[in-house]
């Protein structure tokens, strides 16, 4: 018999640890390897491109997953769904650790990208079982917090272990994180579904839930404002570590380092979130990150223009780009989920999907880009910053308030 939470506290600390740990291994799986990219390209002697799409394969792994796993945990509950995930980021680390052809790597992302996916699908629909509207909010401000210091941590960690082991010790440590991820989940975490959908997973019934969610203007609003925000991110972790490594010279540790400036905007930016959703709204608070996000890539563009080319004209508007999508994520995936209390699977599956879905065909798009300079990534992050405003505006109306 599994244990489940009371109606009362619904969050203890062991579950909420859990919810770290879970939701935190999609982003340590997407950063841990990137100091290692001008590596894996040396080791397999490939063009740099070929390693960049190891990114986007992961991305589209992790994209399609969603729609398995949504309308699965609405059908099942969540616990099968996310110990089935992780078990496949388990295996697909082993893949690439030993991979020796960059085929199978991709392959090894390909699987990776799968498993983790169940995390982020129905890790939101966990959260969705629990709390909703501006509660929801609130704790996605401080599960942010939170997950700032695994943010940081999984550059620099993974620099060091390039500098010190190599590339292949990076996937031996994605295996291990998430083999103590996929036991502690096991033994703690409750089912949290009470909605149980028997019909969910049949095809007709897919379609017409898929259907009365992606019509909602409200869910793609929001979902659009959280895909242009998730991109730009990671359309700067395909291309920084050669912009940072190979053309301005810097070292797998110091680049790992530079973490910390993106994972303390994010920190600043959910720490003010959430004292202020409450007050200010759900819609207001993603204006403010939209606004930054454009406001990044034009600061980025005017320095690219000039010829300025340095780790700080690159990392400063970064710095902005990430305390705007901060703001984003926090409160995007509330507005999104709150038409949809009986839904969350399959809301969250389609917002999951159209959200890395969108950062798949960014990364593989500027993996083709040239790397002489940061004027490819600024415009990219300029277009995203307008994109997303619009969205928010022509969708949902910035005047609205939090549901």
């Amino acid at each position: 018999m599994h244990p489940s939470p009371t109606h009362d506290n619904p969050l203890t600390r062991s579950v909420f640890f859990i919810i770290i740990l879970f939701t935190s291994l999609a982003q340590i799986t997407a950063d841990m390897y990137t100091p290692s990219l001008p590596y894996i390209a040396k080791s397999f002697n490939v063009p740099n491109t070929a390693i960049q799409f190891t990114m986007a394969v992961y991305m589209l792994g992790f994209s399609l997953s969603h729609l398995y796993y949504g309308p699965l945990s609405d059908r099942v509950g969540r616990r099968y769904p996310i110990l089935h995930g992780i078990f496949l980021c388990m295996l697909g680390s082993l893949v690439c650790a030993f991979a020796p052809s960059v085929k199978v790597v991709l392959a090894g992302r390909l699987i990776q990208g799968f498993g983790v996916g169940a995390c982020s699908s129905v890790g939101r629909p966990v959260l969705r079982d629990l709390l909703s509207g501006g509660q929801l909010a609130r704790l996605g401000s401080h599960l942010g917090m939170i997950n700032v210091f695994v943010v940081a941590a999984a550059p620099i960690a993974g620099g060091y272990i390039q500098h010190w082991s190599g590339w292949r010790a990076n996937f031996a440590a994605l295996f291990i994180y998430s083999a103590v991820t996929w036991i502690l989940f096991f033994k703690v975490l409750p089912e949290t579904n009470k909605h149980l959908d028997p019909d969910a997973t049949r095809f007709r019934e897919m379609c017409k839930n898929y259907w009365k969610v992606i019509t909602n203007r409200t869910f793609l609003g929001y979902t659009f404002c959280s895909c242009f925000a998730y991109a730009g991110l990671i359309s700067y972790l395909t291309i920084a570590p050669f912009l940072l490594q190979s053309l301005i010279g810097l070292t797998p540790v110091e680049y790992g380092w530079l973490s910390l400036f993106n994972a303390s905007s994010f920190f600043i930016s959910t720490f003010i979130n959430a004292r202020l959703i409450m007050s200010k709204g759900i819609a207001r608070m993603v204006s403010i990150g939209n606004l930054l996000m454009l406001i990044s890539g034009l600061s980025m563009l005017s320095c690219g223009l000039l010829g300025w080319l340095n780790p700080f004209v690159i990392v400063t508007p970064i710095v902005i780009f990430s305390m705007g999508a901060g703001f984003t994520f926090s409160n995007a995936f509330a507005g999104a989920f709150h038409p949809f209390p009986k839904m969350a699977g399959t809301a969250g599956a389609l917002y999951g999907c159209i959200q890395v879905l969108g950062a798949a065909l960014m990364s593989a798009g500027i993996s083709i880009l040239p790397e002489h300079n940061q004027i490819p990534l600024a415009l990219v992050l300029t277009l995203l910053g307008l994109f997303s405003l619009m969205s928010l505006r022509l969708l949902v109306g910035i005047k609205t308030e939090a549901p």
